[in-house]
């Protein structure tokens, strides 16, 4: 009985040291600060001179790793960065010039142009026309042109040309009393374009695809050997063209060249509409004028191929290919 009234005082001392010790842990001031804020701030103002002393070091440290870095920069500059600069300058000055002569090789060169030349066509008319060839291999150009003789000039025509391609330019029956003694052909407004070889990687191929268009039974009648010409003066020629592509075109235009003895001797153009991929279209013309025989008869497809409108679209599907 006494043993139990000496153990209770004992354990009633403990339980309320461990809720004294819970309640300071836990206390809250009238300003809401607690105990471990507490804590934290006496923890603060014993080490503060320390934490002073860690950041001086911090800074101190890092000035010093910058100077460094910088010293040596400086030096290395003055040993060997001003000799490497140096010549860096004249590597430049060096590729300058050779971009310069780079730039030349790859630019557009200038159209190649023949005198202009006179053709009788019948009395009283006359053909102008001047030969142009375009000698770039990555180059097309359209422009406007026309021709001036005897103080006149004729009607301006836009035309282009291909890259690595001859071409005739002309003026056909312009009205003269005699021959021009003399003629001029004027260009305006060229417009060079580069063909993109992301696009065309192989112009000679792409060309070939899409030009494929030949001329087959070439029959030239010259006026007065057959009784049509006999009744009328009138030259007669035939043949047939075929669409070798995989493309339909809206038109196809064709100069007639007709040579004799090597030299021109007349000159005409004719133009097919909706001429289709794989199809043969038979051809025949007429027209006035003292030509004489040929040995030699050029029909040359011209079609702007670079042109996007010049394509009739298959019903079936998109794009202008079969």
């Amino acid at each position: 009985m006494n043993n139990m009234q000496n153990n209770q005082p004992a354990g009633g001392e403990k339980d309320r040291g461990n809720k004294l010790e819970a309640a300071t842990r836990n206390y809250t001031g009238p300003e809401g600060i607690t105990t471990k804020q507490l804590e934290a701030g006496l923890w603060y103002v014993e080490h503060k001179q320390l934490l002073r002393r860690i950041l001086y070091g911090f800074l101190i440290l890092t000035a010093a790793v910058s100077w460094t870095y910088t010293i040596y920069g400086f030096a290395y500059y003055l040993a060997r960065g001003m000799a490497e600069d140096q010549l860096l300058a004249k590597q430049l000055v060096e590729i300058n010039n050779i971009g310069h002569n780079y730039i030349l090789q790859i630019s557009a060169r200038e159209l190649v142009v023949s005198p202009v030349g006179v053709l009788r066509s019948t009395d009283k008319k006359y053909d102008l026309y001047a030969q142009i060839r375009n000698d770039n291999p990555a180059w097309w150009v359209e422009f406007d042109y026309y021709f001036i003789a005897e103080g006149r000039q004729t009607e301006k025509k836009h035309s282009y040309i291909l890259p690595l391609e001859p071409k005739y330019l002309f003026a056909l029956a312009q009205d003269f009393d005699s021959p021009p003694p003399s003629a001029a052909l004027v260009m305006e407004n060229i417009k060079w374009q580069r063909i993109s070889p992301h696009k065309i990687p192989d112009w000679h191929d792409y060309y070939k695809k899409h030009l494929a268009i030949s001329s087959a039974d070439i029959k030239f009648t010259p006026a007065g050997l057959s009784p049509l010409s006999e009744k009328l003066n009138l030259n007669q020629l035939s043949f047939n063209a075929i669409n070798n592509t995989a493309f339909n075109f809206w038109e196809t235009g064709f100069t007639i060249l007709l040579f004799r003895s090597g030299e021109l001797a007349n000159i005409n153009h004719y133009i097919l509409n909706d001429f289709m991929s794989g199809q043969k279209r038979f051809v025949e013309l007429s027209w006035p004028g003292d030509i004489g025989q040929v040995d030699r008869v050029e029909i040359v497809p011209e079609i702007n191929i670079m042109k996007d409108d010049i394509y009739i679209k298959y019903e079936g599907g998109v794009g202008q290919e079969k």
